[in-house]
C-alpha cells in the first residue's frame, strides 16, 4: 500500500474551512465520476495548505482514490520533475511488473528516464527512441499522461504537488501538459503555492496563467483562521480553553496563521501555563520567533544536528549527517534526532529508511537565517567533500545537489568541481528532457570556468568543450526561431575543438546534432557547411558518414533548397544503411 499521507504536520487538529473543503469534496467528487479536475491551494506560508490536503485526501481514501504526494524544495539541487518523480516512484514501489506494462505501455522506457526504478521491475526495456528535442519531451510527458490516466482508470487517483513555488520549470511544463489532458480521466490535481513568493515574472505565474484558461482549473484561496477558529484549534491541540481576551490577542498577534497558532500553544504547553495565568505576555513577535524558542529548548547537540541538517536541504540522509558531525558518536546522533523527531522539529521519512525532512519548511528556514555567511558557506564544503566521499564513481545521481553545494562553497573550494559538477547535472538533465534545468547547469559550469557565453573563441579544453555543447543543446530546445543563431554559435566553438583535437565521435555528434528544425532558415549559420566538413574527417563509406549525409541531405533539401544536393547526399546515405542491413538510418 502506498503511505499517502505526508507525515509532515502542525497538528491532528483540523478546524474551520468549511466552504474551503466543500469546493474541494466538489472536485474530487466530480474526478470520481470521470470528469478530472485541478485544484490550486494558494495562501502565505503556514497558511494550512498541506493542512487541508491532508484532510482531503483523507475524504479521498474514504472515497476509494488513491492519494500521492510530491513536494518541491528550494535551491537544493533537486533532480527534474523531483514531485513528478516522488509520487510515480512510490506508485511503482508497490505495483507489479504486470499492472505496469499494462498502465505504462510503450511509454515505460521514457518513463524510465526519469524513474529508474521502473527498470528495477521491467528489466528488459529498451531504451527509448533518439528525438530532436522538442518531440523528445512531448513523447515523455504524454507517456506520463498515459501512465497516470490508466493508472487512475483502475483506480481513481489524487496528485498532490506541494510547495510548487519551488518547482523546476520542467515538472511545471508537466502540470501543464497534464492538465490539458485529464478532463475525462479519474484524476485529481492539488497543487500548494506560497501566493505571497510569486511575482509576475515567476515561472509559476506563466503556469498559472495558462491553467487558469482551463475549465478544469480551480484555485482555493486560504487565509487566516477567524478568532472562534483559534480557540477550537488551542483547545482541540493543547486542551486549554482560551478567554475571549486571549482569543483576541493571539488573532491579532498572528493573523489567524494555523502555524504561528500552533507555535504559540507549544510555547504554552513548554511554558506550563494555564488560562488562568495571563500566558498571552508570552506571544512571540513572529512565526520565526516562537520557533528560535522552540529550537532554544533542544539540546546543543540537537541544534548543532539540526544547523548542520538545515544546510544539507529539507530533506536529508542519516549517513551523510553522520559523516558531517565530526566527534559525535552514531548513538549520540541518533539520540539527537529522537529529540527533534519527539519535539515534531524532523520526522522519518516513510518507506525510505535513513531519511529525514523537516516538518515545515519555515523550520528549516528559520534555523538557516541564524548562520552567518562564512558558517554556512563552510558547511556547504564540508557537505560537498563528504558527498563526494560517500557516492565516488556514482556522483552522477546526485550531481545537480552536488553542483548546489559546490555554488555555494565557490570561495572555499574554487570552482573547478563545480564546474565538473554542473556538467554531469546539465547532462543529466538533457537525458531527462529538462531542458530548462540543463541550460543553468550549463551556464553556472560556463561561468565557474571564466568562459564567456556569447564569445567567439574556440573552446580551450575537453570540459569547456562539453559545456559549450552542453549549452548549445539546451539553447536549442528552449530558444525561439530569432535566436537559435546564438546555440549555433555556441555549438560551433565547442565543434571547432573536436576538429581540433581529432576527436571524429564528437565532430560527427556535434555535426549532426538538430539543433534546429531545417524548416527554420537561419541567417548566418552554415549548418550545411559544418556537416561537410565533418563528412571530410571519416571515411566515405562508414557508418558514420551515412549519419551525417542523412542529416545533411534534410538540411540541403530542406534549409538551403538544393534538391539535387540533398538527393545525392540521401542516395549515399540509404546506400550505406542498405549495406549494413541498418533499417533505422535507411528510414
Amino acid at each position: 500500500m502506498v503511505e499517502s499521507h505526508p507525515t509532515r504536520d502542525i497538528g491532528r487538529v483540523f478546524v474551520g474551512r468549511r466552504r474551503e473543503m466543500a469546493d474541494l469534496k466538489a472536485a474530487l467528487d466530480d474526478a470520481l465520476s470521470g470528469h478530472g479536475q485541478m485544484v490550486m491551494l494558494a495562501g502565505e506560508p503556514g497558511i494550512g495548505k498541506t493542512r487541508i490536503a491532508q484532510e482531503l485526501a483523507s475524504y479521498a481514501e474514504q472515497r476509494g482514490a488513491q492519494v500521492l504526494w510530491g513536494w518541491c524544495y528550494e535551491g537544493e539541487g533537486a533532480p527534474p520533475y523531483w514531485p513528478w518523480v516522488q509520487l510515480m516512484r512510490a506508485y511503482v514501489q508497490q505495483a507489479g511488473a504486470e499492472q505496469l506494462t499494462a498502465e505504462m505501455g510503450p511509454g515505460a522506457a521514457d518513463i524510465a528516464e526519469i524513474v529508474p526504478e521502473i527498470r528495477g521491475k521491467l528489466p528488459n526495456l529498451a531504451a527509448p527512441p533518439l528525438l530532436d528535442p522538442e518531440p523528445a519531451r512531448f513523447r515523455l510527458y504524454d507517456s506520463i499522461t498515459t501512465f497516470l490516466k490508466n493508472a487512475a482508470q483502475r483506480q481513481p487517483l489524487m496528485l498532490v504537488l506541494d510547495d510548487l513555488h519551488w518547482a523546476d520549470r520542467s515538472s511545471l511544463l508537466l502540470l501543464e501538459f497534464l492538465a490539458r489532458e485529464i478532463g475525462t480521466s479519474h484524476l485529481l490535481l492539488v497543487g500548494a503555492y506560497r501566493d505571497v513568493e510569486v511575482s509576475r515574472r515567476h515561472p509559476l505565474s506563466q503556469t498559472l496563467g495558462a491553467l487558469v484558461r482551463e475549465q478544469i482549473f480551480h484555485r482555493v484561496q486560504l487565509d487566516g483562521l477567524t478568532q472562534q477558529e483559534i480557540g477550537e484549534l488551542v483547545e482541540g491541540s493543547a486542551g486549554i480553553t482560551l478567554t475571549l481576551e486571549a482569543a483576541e490577542a493571539i488573532h491579532k498577534r498572528t493573523d489567524g496563521n494555523p502555524f504561528f497558532v500552533g507555535e504559540i500553544t507549544r510555547q504554552v504547553t513548554l511554558e506550563n501555563i494555564t488560562e488562568d495565568q495571563g500566558w498571552t505576555n508570552v506571544i512571540p513577535e513572529g512565526v520565526r520567533d516562537a520557533i528560535g524558542r522552540r529550537l532554544n529548548r533542544m539540546s546543543d547537540q540537537c541544534n548543532q544536528m539540526l544547523t548542520t541538517a538545515s544546510v544539507i536541504g529539507q530533506e536529508f540522509e542519516f549517513r551523510l549527517l553522520n559523516s558531517l558531525m565530526g566527534d559525535t558518536t552514531e548513538d549520540q546522533l541518533l539520540a539527537a534526532m529522537d529529540e527533534a523527531v519527539g519535539a515534531h522539529l524532523i520526522e522519518e521519512l516513510p518507506q525510505s529508511v535513513g531519511r529525514y525532512q523537516f516538518t515545515h519548511a519555515l523550520i528549516r528556514e528559520t534555523l538557516l537565517e541564524e548562520l552567518s555567511t562564512t558558517r554556512r558557506v563552510r558547511l556547504h564544503a564540508r557537505i560537498a567533500q563528504a558527498m563526494e566521499e560517500l557516492y565516488g564513481d556514482n556522483a552522477e545521481t546526485p550531481a545537480a545537489e552536488l553542483a548546489h553545494h559546490f555554488s555555494e562553497a565557490q570561495t572555499e573550494l574554487g570552482a573547478d568541481k563545480l564546474a565538473r559538477y554542473s556538467l554531469m547535472a546539465g547532462e543529466r538533465a538533457l537525458a531527462t528532457y529538462a531542458y530548462e534545468d540543463a541550460l543553468a547547469h550549463f551556464e553556472s559550469g560556463l561561468v565557474a570556468r571564466d568562459i564567456t557565453q556569447s564569445g567567439t573563441e574556440v573552446a580551450s579544453d575537453e570540459e569547456a568543450a562539453a559545456l559549450l555543447f552542453g549549452l548549445a543543446r539546451a539553447q536549442s530546445a528552449t530558444f525561439e526561431g530569432r535566436q537559435l543563431g546564438e546555440a549555433f554559435a555556441t555549438l560551433s566553438r565547442a565543434f571547432e575543438y573536436y576538429v581540433e583535437a581529432g576527436n571524429v565521435a564528437l565532430v560527427v555528434a556535434a555535426a549532426e546534432f538538430p539543433f534546429a528544425p531545417p524548416i527554420l532558415q537561419i541567417p548566418g549559420v552554415g549548418v550545411a557547411q559544418l556537416i561537410a566538413r565533418a563528412l571530410t574527417l571519416v571515411p566515405a563509406d562508414s557508418h558514420e558518414a551515412g549519419r551525417l549525409l542523412s542529416r545533411y541531405g534534410e538540411v540541403l533539401g530542406v534549409a538551403e533548397c538544393d534538391y539535387e544536393g540533398a538527393e545525392k547526399a540521401l542516395e549515399r546515405a540509404i546506400a550505406i544503411a542498405r549495406r549494413e542491413g541498418n533499417l533505422p538510418l535507411e528510414v
